[in-house]
């Protein structure tokens, strides 16, 4: 029993160092990089039983619970040799794990939520936990929507995002996108700049050409797969659509200030991209902020309960209150 318990600590807590290659085991690094308390605990239960058994399989028991707890405190140890040091209140801060629902006073400041998914899949649903926190802090929040690739080829997703922007009346309001809906997001507040006051980004994709010609490794979405279903081709057959795509080449001097949150080990979005687009925005004079989350990965806010979903809320909350209302709680 204590071998099996140890093999099974050691299986779910590797991929937190070795990122799964495909979805199903992707899922078990973000997930287990984000539930690193729990999974240390049990580990170390299972290093416990391991040490107190006796026979042949004490060495090999022991041996594989060591390895599983080195690897699930790998996450915290990441903060410790991080030269950005995140505020001791944010790795602080309590869990929404109950979110009362909150209807907005009149006027209050709007946060337009774009999902992620690839540009080929996902609703607005998919962010409803999120959305919910949001609204809880004195916002009104609208899910915004797109169409679908391959059936809609790029420019049609940021067409979509534009028409729900310019219906709105006017008024205090922020864009917060993640993954593929912070692509949206980032070049929404560059072609509306005098409608939008905020831009929040969660692993913001930069530069599409980039990204089909050097994906990540490993590459768990078929990167070229996925820019070849938005554009209708390879970069070569499509340089427009992988150019008017790409946020770097969007933003511009004059734009909101921006929030830019990214994963340390992002795995779909290579963190210097988000680097490059991060200093093109700032030579452009743009007021941006720059979170690197270091041992996180691709879609660690999928995890509510996550470790890195409460840093990345701490930085939100504050951004959204410092530039859409004129008094922060």
């Amino acid at each position: 029993m204590p071998l099996v318990l140890a093999l099974v600590a050691l299986a779910l807590s590797i991929w937190i160092v070795f990122p799964g290659p495909i979805v199903p085991l992707f899922a078990l690094t973000v997930g287990g990089t984000e539930l690193w308390p729990i999974l240390a605990a049990f580990n170390a239960f299972a290093l416990a039983a391991a040490i107190r058994s006796h026979g042949w399989t004490r060495a090999a028991a022991s041996g594989f619970a060591a390895a599983a707890l080195v690897c699930s405190l790998v996450p915290p140890f990441a903060y410790l040799i991080s030269p950005g040091r995140v505020p001791l209140a944010a790795l602080l801060a309590p869990l929404p794990l109950v979110v009362t629902p909150a209807n907005p006073p009149p006027g209050a400041p709007v946060v337009l939520a774009i999902y992620g998914g690839a540009w080929e899949h996902g609703s607005p649903a998919n962010d409803a936990l999120l959305n919910a926190i949001v609204a809880s802090w004195g916002y009104r929040v609208i899910a915004l929507d797109y169409p679908h690739a391959p059936g809609a080829r790029w420019p049609a997703q940021r067409v979509a995002i534009l028409r729900q922007i310019d219906a709105l009346p006017p008024g205090p309001i922020a864009v917060l996108g993640h993954s593929s809906g912070a692509q949206l997001a980032m070049i929404a507040g560059a072609m509306r700049p005098h409608r939008i006051a905020a831009i929040v980004t969660y692993e913001s994709p930069v530069d599409l050409q980039m990204g089909y010609e050097h994906p990540s490794q490993p590459d768990v979405i078929n990167v070229r797969h996925v820019m070849s279903d938005l554009c209708g081709g390879t970069p070569a057959q499509q340089p427009e659509c992988y150019r008017s795509g790409s946020p770097r080449y969007a933003v511009h001097a004059g734009m909101p200030p921006v929030l830019m949150i990214a994963a340390g080990r992002d795995h779909v979005v290579y963190l210097g991209y988000e680097r490059l687009l991060r200093d093109e925005l700032q030579r452009d004079g743009v007021n941006v902020t720059f979170v690197v989350l270091p041992w996180a990965d691709h879609a660690f806010e999928d995890v509510p309960i996550g470790f890195h979903n409460r840093i990345a809320l701490w930085y939100l909350r504050r951004f959204l209150d410092s530039r859409l209302k004129a008094s922060p709680p």
